[in-house]
């Protein structure tokens, strides 16, 4: 699985792949070519570094292994972000605490939409928490991560200076990973009732004219022969139909006796009785 994650195979409109390259090549270019065009790269030094760290990210996201590791760090509200860290006299622990909720934050604020990673309106209107609420525990969460990072590294530290820069600009870095999103990753966001309807009606059309096929193979193998196996394989096929199609209804012819299935006997030819 890790193996696959590393690399990224381009998905053309008819459907047909094209050659993969490896995902931090493909994450890196998405990133520059989202600055150049979302207006980013042209306001401000150039942020090689912070690149790096967000391209590296970006990857740690398609590893399965490496959302796994990091879960144990993750609260979903303040209060327990910062009982957590209270608790503990371990600097580098809460160093990795603060700098893998703002990681965890940035991604799904820019690339998700999605805060909390909780269904839409999964909760109740008073305990939903605004935008600018989640910016700032993202701003706040990266302010203590490079606090505690020049405690474990240093100020020259280059970890240290990059959480420094996306603590100052985390609104930008929102803006630029949301640009990546719908112009590198074409993920977009929830469908609206009508597009889910078209949606739901083109999966089921096609699933229909599978299952209809399906069915036909399964009626022409038992015709072909008639045997208890392809009568179960006929069964199923008319029910799987019947589910897709409520006007569809078959009867299942029963399987025929063993005496049936021999072979006729050879008569002679005419004439030689």
């Amino acid at each position: 699985m890790a193996e696959d994650a590393d690399k990224y195979v381009p998905v053309e409109s008819s459907g047909a792949s094209g050659a993969a390259t490896p995902s931090i090549s493909f994450m890196i270019h998405a990133l520059l070519s989202s600055r150049i065009h979302s207006g980013l790269g042209d306001d401000s030094p150039p942020e090689d570094d912070v690149n790096i760290y967000l391209t590296h990210l970006l990857c740690d996201y398609v590893h399965p292994e490496t959302k796994r590791r990091g879960r144990q760090y993750l609260s979903t509200y303040d209060t327990s972000v910062f009982e957590r860290v209270r608790s503990s006299t371990n600097t580098r622990f809460k160093y990795t605490v603060y700098r893998a909720n703002a990681d965890h934050l940035l991604m799904m604020m820019g690339v998700f939409h999605n805060p909390t990673g909780a269904r839409p309106k999964a909760l109740a209107a008073p305990l939903q928490v605004r935008g600018e609420t989640h910016v700032g525990r993202g701003k706040a969460y990266y302010d203590y991560a490079f606090t505690y990072s020049r405690s474990l590294y240093g100020r020259s530290s280059g970890i240290t200076d990059v959480l420094g820069k996306l603590a100052a600009g985390f609104e930008r870095y929102l803006r630029l990973l949301s640009y990546l999103r719908a112009e590198y990753l074409h993920l977009v966001d929830q469908l609206s009732p009508g597009d889910l309807f078209h949606l739901e009606r083109g999966v089921l059309a096609l699933d229909l004219a599978r299952q209809r096929d399906v069915f036909l193979d399964a009626w022409s193998d038992w015709k072909r022969a008639p045997t208890p196996e392809h009568q179960t394989e006929l069964r199923q096929a008319a029910t799987d139909l019947e589910r897709l199609d409520p006007n569809f209804h078959f009867e299942v012819p029963a399987a025929p006796s063993p005496g049936d299935l021999e072979p006729p006997e050879r008569q002679p030819p005419e004439g030689q009785q």
